[in-house]
């Protein structure tokens, strides 16, 4: 059907101007997830939506629109496959709503537009629900309804930016008493279906189960926020905060990895009598991965968690949603369920062949010369810390023998640098050995304790005979400020930009702890807390007459309150000088019992007073005539100057009353 020009420009620029903006405004952080030429689609859709409504080019034919929704279609569905999938449904949405506006020419069609631009900012929600996105996503909402009222005008010239701003603002503040009832009442998922990985698949990383050299390093610069903590007592000094994470068993040459066939330990832990008990509360962030961070040596840990025998604590599920959970340590050398079968001992000395022949060399050298593998271990770290070893967060590559390259050509490197070489030694010399990764430290922020990822870490464990596994930080050995001040202070030593300075760090700070307290109070609140909240306002049981009586309570209660909240705060109509002198002209007649009745028109009022006073005729239509003409006038300054004569008829009515009056008495 071919549209007539009427049609074409029957939308405003205006309007489309806003209508676009919602558009950009709400697929503008879907962009980095959506496909590469999504970006370039959006730009030329706007280009010539806009360039149309300016009539600079002709809309695209209805059949061209047509291909392009059936073969982007075609594309988006052969790279995400068919079925409930995020990434397919979220982009299809963005996708045709971005395609919609080379086809909005009617109102119709631009509510629609708008309509899908609500749902395209929702969806963003299903990615990240962070309190600076939600800032975004509320600006946008208001852009949103803004152009809701827009597209309410038809252009005719009566059009006040600030003021319908005002408008949508006081609506969507109307709103929030409502959105904060639903949020607290409504029935709420034990599991909601975003936090499914079927339905996500992995989150970020940040520790994984592979070390290679760089791998810990790369994160030296990343300032995210890995986990919080909360502990019941006094944060442990910064040497004794290690947070254990995957624990590596083998090592090709180049990568070390886990073992995935450990079996799990009984939840009956055994605690020592003698040595304190930390217990503290963790609030660990999306990582896509199974594996919980907790402080060595672990005594204690969640109901759904699954301690492996190498004090691994994982979980069922992948972790694409915020995690708390509670654990108690013993933070000094302490092992009470870890035994050594001999496969296990066999396992933990394998070293690929053909690899590091000088550092093998070596340690046989090393090992004839010491008495026990606590003296060689003793040797190897004075070795790194009287050698000319350099603890670098930038380490050069290394290649082929890494170890062999690390210990006698660049001598420089991070802590996976030195717990790889470390490890390897000593599994070259006959003592079992693994690598620990985690993170070691953190960063004291008020009321609980912020770890980055920049406190990513390695160490390494040996097994010594008579007294199971001992931890041996070789980085310690090369630089102790990283363990006993943790990488924080190596920031601040090596600071060469300004996201590095003080100021910024402290800024970081402080928007943690507000998203520590957005977590605790509002991502967090679950059907658990709600149901407590229902047992606190005197309903045991949460069934659907308890949410109905709820609900439609606070809802009633709400509704009376912003209605009368509106009518106390409503504008009052401020009157121009005409309107006050025409207010003196009724009151003067009033008092002869002549009041003017609502519904009466000023004409109408004149004509009563005029069949009581017809002495007054000449003066009376001279002072109406001239307050209709000031009461539709379009221009001010004409007003302003009538506004005097107005005033002038008023007294001239006034005096020739008292006459009238005088001469009847």
């Amino acid at each position: 059907m071919k549209l007539t020009k009427a049609e074409i420009y029957s939308l405003s620029s205006k309007q489309i101007f806003w209508i676009l903006l919602s558009v950009v405004i709400s697929t503008l952080p879907h962009i980095p997830r959506l496909p590469i030429w999504f970006p370039i689609l959006l730009l030329m859709a706007v280009t010539i939506r806009w360039l149309t409504v300016r009539r600079r080019v002709r809309p695209l034919p209805g059949f061209v629109v047509a291909f392009m929704t059936v073969f982007l279609t075609l594309v988006i569905v052969y790279v995400h496959g068919i079925g409930l999938n995020r990434e397919l449904s979220v982009t299809i949405l963005a996708v045709m709503t971005v395609l919609k506006v080379l086809e909005t020419w009617r109102k119709r069609d631009a509510w629609m537009v708008v309509t899908l631009c609500y749902f395209v900012i929702l969806t963003r929600f299903f990615y990240s629900q962070d309190i600076l996105l939600i800032l975004y996503l509320l600006a946008s909402v208001l852009v949103i309804t803004h152009t809701l009222f827009v597209l309410q005008h038809n252009d005719d010239g009566k059009y006040f930016l600030k003021s319908e701003i005002k408008q949508t603002g006081s609506l969507m503040l109307a709103g929030i008493p409502l959105a904060a009832l639903f949020f607290l009442f409504f029935p709420r998922l034990g599991s909601p279906i975003w936090g499914s990985p079927d339905f996500f698949g992995s989150g970020k990383t940040g520790i994984s189960e592979e070390m290679s050299p760089g791998s810990i390093s790369q994160l030296f610069s990343d300032d995210s926020t890995a986990f919080r903590v909360v502990f019941d007592s006094e944060i442990p000094e910064m040497s004794q905060l290690y947070w254990r994470g995957p624990v590596l068993w083998d090592f090709d040459g180049m990568t070390w990895s886990r073992n995935k066939k450990v079996s799990s330990v009984k939840r009956d832990l055994k605690k020592p009598n003698d040595l304190p008990i930390v217990h503290y509360e963790v609030e660990l962030e999306p990582t896509g991965q199974k594996y919980l961070f907790a402080l060595d040596y672990i005594v204690d840990f969640p109901s759904k968690a699954d301690l492996k025998a190498d004090s691994q604590l994982m979980t069922e599920l992948d972790i694409n949603q915020l995690r708390h959970y509670q654990a108690s340590s013993v933070i000094q050398p302490f092992n009470s369920y870890e035994t050594l079968s001999r496969a296990d001992f066999e396992r933990l000395l394998d070293l690929p062949t053909g690899y590091n022949s000088k550092t093998q060399q070596l340690v046989q050298t090393w090992k004839s010369s010491t008495k026990s593998p606590l003296e060689l271990i003793q040797k190897i770290l004075q070795w790194f810390a009287e050698d000319e070893f350099y603890y670098s967060y930038t380490p050069p590559l290394l290649q082929g023998d890494t170890v062999d390259q690390f210990l006698f050509e660049t001598k420089s490197g991070f802590c996976e640098h030195y717990a790889s070489a470390f490890t390897y030694m000593m599994r070259a010399a006959g003592v079992p050995a693994r690598i620990v990764t985690g993170y070691q430290g953190g960063t004291v922020n008020e009321e609980y304790l912020q770890v980055k990822q920049s406190d990513a870490h390695a160490w390494s464990e040996v097994w010594i005979h008579g007294k199971g596994w001992m931890r041996v930080d070789p980085t310690a050995a090369v630089s102790p400020l990283r363990v006993e001040r943790g990488s924080q202070a190596l920031i601040s030593e090596n600071s060469r930009s300004w996201h590095d300075t003080e100021w910024y760090r402290k800024l970081g700070e402080k928007y943690d702890r507000v998203r520590h307290k957005w977590n605790k109070w509002i991502r967090e609140y679950n059907a658990l807390k709600q149901k407590a909240l229902f047992q606190i306002i005197g309903f045991e049981k949460q069934d659907a007459k308890a949410i109905v009586i709820v609900l439609g309570s606070i809802m009633l209660a709400t509704t009376v309150l912003v209605m009368l909240f509106l009518y106390l705060t409503r504008p009052k109509q401020k009157l121009s000088q005409y309107d006050k002198v025409l207010n003196q002209f009724i009151k003067l007649f009033a008092k002869d019992g002549l009041t003017k009745l609502n519904y009466q028109g000023v004409i109408e009022y004149s004509e009563l007073i005029k069949k009581q006073y017809p002495q007054l005729k000449d003066e009376i239509d001279k002072f109406i005539s001239l307050y209709i003409k000031l009461r539709f006038s379009k221009s001010p300054k004409k007003i302003q100057k009538a506004d005097s004569q107005l005033q002038n008829y008023l007294k001239a009515i006034r005096q020739k009353m008292i006459n009238v009056k005088k001469q009847v008495d």
